[in-house]
């Protein structure tokens, strides 16, 4: 997930997509649908008094590498109802992978860009955990992922990952044609960087919640409201931003996750009382986006449990 708003850059016209050669199709034509995405209901249930946790690259524990099947197993069985935010990338030969860095070398034993690699090349890597230690474990492709997560129950959160600033509408093609192909439309949202992708991707995705940086409610213009959760940064918290959001139908994200020593997961647990993450459900948030999501769960056992009440489309 993201730290800050990206620049607003409008996608290519939707109309002048056209098929890529190699493996990953595009998105079959879906209708608009005649009401809001399936999951929708569940986030408005949550809104009324629960909570929920979205984990940074799917990540609770420091032995889990980030993005791997091992991190979206435990999370998913530690946290009821966990979103996970994972993050997609295409390899050369058009497979679609779990990797957040462009390069293979801070998270795996690979080298080089995922871009100028095949599906075999970074198979053959293995993944580090969060804490340095080496697994026998190979970066997932994103189909893996999603049949995890729905394993464990949990909701995918994909990052359509910006190149240089701009939001690619071929991987945020390849993505929605995966989520469809694996039958998870009603366990994903899509993770878009501004109100002018969420709308682009939303006409490529109807059926899918949309996860867009917003600054102001006018940015809902030409949105459908219900399909849209609402992330709000991670630099301040905005009580009054997120108030009319809420009061506008929509669900409110802030992250308290980011570079260690600055994000307000370690503020918050400097003294010891992480009851700041309560003061922000109160505040109006409903999605905690965080790297700490057990310490999360540790203070809003309430509001978990709300959220557990929650019917959901599994």
């Amino acid at each position: 997930m993201r730290a800050a708003f990206r620049p607003v850059v409008l996608m290519s016209a939707l109309s002048t997509l056209a098929v890529s050669a190699g493996c990953v199709a595009a998105p079959q034509t879906v209708s608009a649908p005649s009401g809001p995405p399936a999951l929708a209901a569940y986030f408005d249930c949550v809104r009324d008094g629960g909570a929920a946790i979205s984990a940074h690259r799917a990540v609770s524990a420091s032995d889990q590498p980030e993005n791997s099947i091992a991190a979206i197993e435990a999370t998913g069985r530690a946290i009821p109802d966990a979103i996970l935010e994972l993050d997609a990338v295409l390899t050369k030969d058009r497979h679609l992978v779990l990797m957040h860095d462009d390069t293979m070398e801070r998270t795996t034993t690979g080298r080089g860009r995922v871009a100028d690699l095949t599906l075999a090349q970074v198979r053959q890597a293995r993944l580090k955990a969060s804490n340095g230690a080496l697994t026998r474990a190979a970066p997932p492709t994103l189909a893996e992922a999603l049949d995890a997560a729905g394993r464990v129950g949990a909701i995918a959160s994909i990052d359509l990952k910006p190149a240089e600033g701009d939001m690619t509408v071929d991987l945020a093609r390849a993505v929605i044609a995966q989520v469809r192909r694996s039958g998870a439309q009603d366990r994903v949202i899509l993770i878009t960087y501004n109100d002018a992708d969420a709308r682009a991707v939303a006409a490529l995705a109807p059926e899918m919640m949309i996860s867009a940086g917003l600054g102001g409610v006018s940015d809902l213009a030409g949105l459908n409201a219900s399909q849209i959760l609402a992330w709000t940064g991670t630099r301040e918290e905005r009580p009054a931003l997120w108030r009319a959001l809420r009061e506008a139908g929509v669900e409110v994200q802030f992250g308290t996750l980011g570079a260690q020593g600055i994000r307000r997961d370690d503020r918050y647990a400097a003294d010891g009382d992480v009851s700041e993450y309560r003061d922000l459900v109160r505040q109006g948030v409903t999605v905690i986006a965080t790297d700490t999501p057990m310490a999360v769960k540790s203070v809003l056992g309430t509001e978990i449990a709300k959220a557990g009440t929650c019917p959901r489309p599994r």
